[in-house]
């Protein structure tokens, strides 16, 4: 015990003496650094330690400035951070500008600049927030650690919100990247998942034998909770589960639309989709990417005398249903509108059901002020003057030997309030094309954050993804099947079973909203208690 007792009051010396004078000395830059290797701990690095590392220096950095800086000084402190954490965490999304360079060039810096400075104002309003309540309140040091992560844990819910939303690498995913930290978000989402992580990161910070065995607990608890549902293994599928083949074409998205490659591209699909059934005949539910088919497939007879020509029939006769990403247009007041869809066609060639994209990419499907900037010149990504129309949310889309399914395309898959709600379906089917951003990291993350619906919903995901990576989870988030990243390829399964209705399912983020306030009510009440470690006088160093 003893020998134990010295290493931990050598590695406190060591954190309060070497590493936390280091990061005080510099605290703008130390926060920047910090925010800047944050993302190694999110897919497809996985560096756990770094979460920790990244998040308590910035927290310690903060809880002992608080005295001495302004708000204003707290402010920049919490933009710094996070503009770090974005810049490089989120730098993939410059891929998408070099698809057609010759056009979108010139937009490469503003986007991997002025994103993450925007999103940085979360961060920034969190930490001057917590100045402002700090210095009026006085709280405990170990209160303020807990203020500052219930602070930074509603800033992320906003941003998850606000101006369409956006929550993209929450600190959740620190520990969702890890099977076996990520199944409490089934209890209490990705939100109160991100409180949980950022509340051991603080406790971490704070110090002390009894803060670092809370800081320690916490993850040791969503394990142990992790290990206990997912002992009993993957579910069998039940007697007379239908049979899914995913197919992922692997189009380059620089001549996906080119016209003289269509039929080609077309071709490619139609081939591929073919072999997969040679090896799975017995298939119910083709599954395309979002935009599979370059072409305009609802318009016309061509596509569905081909589908009805080639797909072939099983030997109780039946042909499987194709479920696909695809352009439609439709006349309106103003013209015509564009949807990015969801069709779901009868192997005879038959339209069944569609639903469209609810929640679109800022400047790749439309543009916000959509009819200045296209007077002045400008144009989303995806080049359609106009922009998309967004359709109604909480689409399902069944057929006779189908059960409910419920289609997210593209990033709709990152949103939990997308999926809440509506007829409880059998699965989430994911079509999205991240062809657009290469083998950058961007599609690791977008894979591992859509796995989460599947967890937190108690739902299978089946994903097909025109570049990969497609992939198939269970009810608890178990990878089914995947197939790698820039290759063509295809696989069958039977579909899993879904869950009953978890917590979450039923109830939201009502955890999580509990959690921040009663650590808000504790932190209130601690101020009346003996308190031996107070925050730092101004100018103090601790």
């Amino acid at each position: 015990m003893s020998s134990a007792s010295s290493i931990f009051d050598r590695l406190s010396i060591l954190w309060r003496r070497d590493i936390g004078a280091r990061v005080l000395a510099h605290p703008f830059w130390s926060a920047l650094l910090c925010g800047l290797i944050l993302p190694l701990s999110y897919p497809p690095f996985y560096l756990l330690p770094i979460f920790y590392l990244a998040t308590s220096l910035v927290f310690y950095l903060t809880v002992q400035n608080v005295a001495a800086f302004s708000v204003r000084q707290l402010a920049r402190l919490g933009w710094c951070f996070g503009f770090g954490q974005f810049a490089s965490g989120m730098a993939w999304i410059g891929e998408a500008f070099l698809v057609e360079a010759e056009l979108f060039l010139w937009a490469l810096p503003l986007a991997v600049t002025g994103l993450p400075a925007g999103l940085a104002l979360f961060h920034a309003a969190s930490f001057a927030l917590f100045g402002a309540l700090a210095k009026r309140l006085q709280p405990s040091q170990l209160g303020a650690y807990i203020l500052l992560s219930v602070l930074l844990a509603l800033s992320e819910y906003a941003r998850g919100h606000v101006l369409t939303g956006l929550p993209w690498n929450l600190p959740h995913m620190g520990w969702a990247g890890w099977l076996y930290l990520a199944q409490p978000v089934a209890l209490i989402g990705i939100y109160g998942l991100s409180l949980l992580a950022l509340l051991s990161a603080a406790f971490l910070a704070a110090g002390g034998r009894s803060c670092v065995m809370a800081a320690l607990a916490l993850p040791f608890a969503a394990f142990i909770y992790s290990w206990f549902v997912l002992s009993g293994g993957p579910a069998t599928p039940e007697a007379g589960a239908i049979k899914i083949t995913v197919v992922q074409p692997n189009l380059a998205q620089r001549e996906k639309w080119r016209p003289e490659l269509r039929d080609r591209h077309i071709d490619r699909t139609f081939k591929m989709t073919l072999l997969g059934l040679q090896y799975a005949p017995d298939t119910d539910l083709i599954i395309w990417p979002e935009t599979a088919v370059p072409a305009l497939i609802g318009e016309g007879s061509g596509f569905a005398e081909r589908l009805a020509a080639e797909l072939p029939r099983a030997d109780d006769g039946h042909v499987a249903y194709l479920l696909t990403g695809a352009i439609r247009r439709e006349a309106s007041a103003g013209g015509l509108a564009f949807f990015n869809s969801a069709m779901l066609w009868s192997g005879d060639g038959l339209l069944l059901a569609r639903s469209d994209k609810h929640h679109l990419v800022p400047f790749g499907e439309y543009l916000p002020f959509q009819s200045f900037f296209e007077a002045i010149g400008l144009q989303q990504l995806a080049r359609l003057r106009g922009g998309y129309a967004a359709g109604p949310t909480g689409a399902r889309l069944s057929a006779a030997r189908l059960p409910l399914l419920a289609p997210l395309i593209c990033y709709e898959a990152v949103f939990p309030s997308l999926v809440q709600g509506g007829p409880r379906p059998a699965a989430f089917v994911n079509l999205t094309n991240d062809g657009w951003f290469g083998t950058s990291f961007g599609p690791y993350q977008h894979l591992a954050q859509a796995r989460l619906r599947s967890i937190e919903q108690g739902i299978p995901l089946l994903r097909a993804a025109n570049t990969g990576m497609s992939a198939a989870f269970d009810a608890r988030g178990r990878q089914l099947d995947r197939l790698p990243l820039a290759e063509a390829g295809v696989f069958s399964l039977p579909l899993p079973p879904p869950l009953p209705a978890n917590f979450y399912a039923r109830h939201g983020d009502i955890l999580f909203w509990l959690l921040c306030g009663g650590l808000v009510i504790f932190v209130w009440a601690a101020r009346w208690q003996p308190r031996k470690r107070r925050l730092p006088e101004a100018g103090g160093r601790h």
